[in-house]
């Protein structure tokens, strides 16, 4: 019975917790103030709560009480949201910030393999003349450098960039930007990245996907 009662009370504090009634950094009610809400001993709400230190659900603290924590769950779901809304300018410039260093990286680690998938793709983009094949093909591209920096990290915040790629917003900026000379600059700029990979020249890969990209946001932005 005694279990059963701490079963359910454990429940129900960690309900209370998951319906926001106590947030992040938040004190919660004393060991005093909860047995007597409960009608049970100090010691039960004590273990309870040791219980929740240990799940990282709160945090005791001597002199101050016992915090409620951000739970990492929590945190990644308000990441998640936060990327997700992003505006299309903002993902861009965190391609600026990150791609050029993927690019020098997959000129350093890059197999004979990963090259010639990686020059497959560039000429099925140079082949694409519709916008929907060529921004398939023109992200499998840049995907598959991040896949040859051998860093499954930069591979998955690709993807993830990726998924703001294909949202509606970003796509309607691209249709209007998208015009056969700027196909055609674009193929030129990817063939730069190209050589500069199969050179295993780390710094000119790193400048041609910068080059690339910045003239993506003149075109996309004006800037």
């Amino acid at each position: 019975m005694a279990l059963a009662k701490t079963t359910s009370l454990t429940e129900d504090l960690r309900r209370r917790l998951d319906a926001g009634e106590w947030q992040p950094g938040d004190l919660m009610p004393t060991e005093r103030a909860l047995a007597t809400e409960y009608g049970v001993a100090r010691n039960t709400i004590r273990k309870i709560l040791t219980r929740m230190v240990e799940d990282g659900l709160i945090e005791r603290r001597v002199g101050q009480g016992t915090m409620v924590l951000d739970r990492p769950d929590n945190q990644f779901a308000d990441i998640l949201d936060h990327f997700l809304d992003a505006s299309p300018i903002d993902i861009l410039n965190l391609r600026i910030f990150i791609e050029p260093h993927s690019a020098e990286v997959a000129a350093r680690h890059a197999s004979e393999a990963e090259l010639e998938a990686i020059i497959e793709a560039d000429a099925k983009c140079s082949e694409s003349t519709d916008l929907d094949r060529y921004e398939y093909w023109d992200s499998e591209f840049h995907r598959r450098i991040h896949l040859a920096t051998h860093n499954p990290f930069l591979t998955d915040l690709f993807d993830l960039m990726s998924i703001i790629r294909f949202q509606a917003p970003m796509m309607e900026i691209r249709r209007r930007s998208f015009s056969e000379d700027r196909r055609l600059a674009y193929g030129t700029e990817h063939a730069d990245i190209v050589t500069a990979l199969c050179n295993w020249d780390g710094k000119a890969a790193s400048q041609a996907m910068r080059t690339h990209l910045l003239s993506r946001r003149y075109n996309y932005f004006g800037q």
